[in-house]
């Protein structure tokens, strides 16, 4: 019963889409078990078959896709299951197919400077900051992926990991920051 009602809950978001959010893009199988929250003016698009859910016991928890500026990309592949995931994009950030996110941050922006005035970063372009997620790509939960990240398909981020550099394929990784464990193989042979 939960399935199905998840799977109403999606097409009923696609449908709302398609009529009052045409930056926002869907595809077939889309599943909510727990509340999507997607904002701004940029464009965000989705694959077929993802699942949406939060965080077993905690009632708070969801994902959370922020495409802050109206230039902003989102792209999210086929089968992603995303576990109160947060992605944020201030230029770009593509996700894979058969990708798990578990209650971790992605975003390619500082959002502002840390001194008084807050300002807008500097030195911070769609070149430099764009975050791309391979294929089949697994991240463990409270890590956070940072801008001008690129991680390869078949990598694992475990869980608490801070990403502040590229990652290879097959890669797994694990620490603040995030360092190499083991590289070049399959992880889940």
């Amino acid at each position: 019963m939960r399935d199905v009602i998840a799977g109403i809950r999606g097409r009923l978001f696609i449908l709302m889409c398609k009529f009052f959010r045409r930056n926002i893009k869907i595809k077939e199988g889309l599943k909510i078990y727990k509340r999507l929250s997607i904002g701004g003016k940029g464009m965000v698009s989705i694959g077929s078959n993802c699942i949406v859910d939060g965080i077993r016991g905690d009632s708070i928890q969801h994902v959370t896709i922020d495409a802050y500026s109206p230039e902003a990309v989102i792209t999210i592949g086929n089968n992603a299951q995303l576990y109160a995931a947060r992605i944020a994009a201030k230029f770009q950030v593509t996700i894979g197919n058969n990708v798990l996110i578990e209650e971790s941050g992605i975003t390619d922006t500082d959002f502002h400077s840390i001194d008084r005035s807050r300002g807008n970063p500097v030195d911070e372009n769609r070149d430099k900051c764009q975050i791309n997620i391979g294929n089949s790509v697994s991240i463990g939960a409270r890590s956070l992926i940072t801008k001008g990240v690129a991680i390869g398909d078949n990598a694992v981020i475990a869980p608490g990991s801070i990403v502040t550099t590229s990652v290879k394929p097959g890669s797994l990784v694990f620490g603040n920051p995030a360092r190499t464990i083991m590289q070049g193989q399959s992880v889940s042979e």
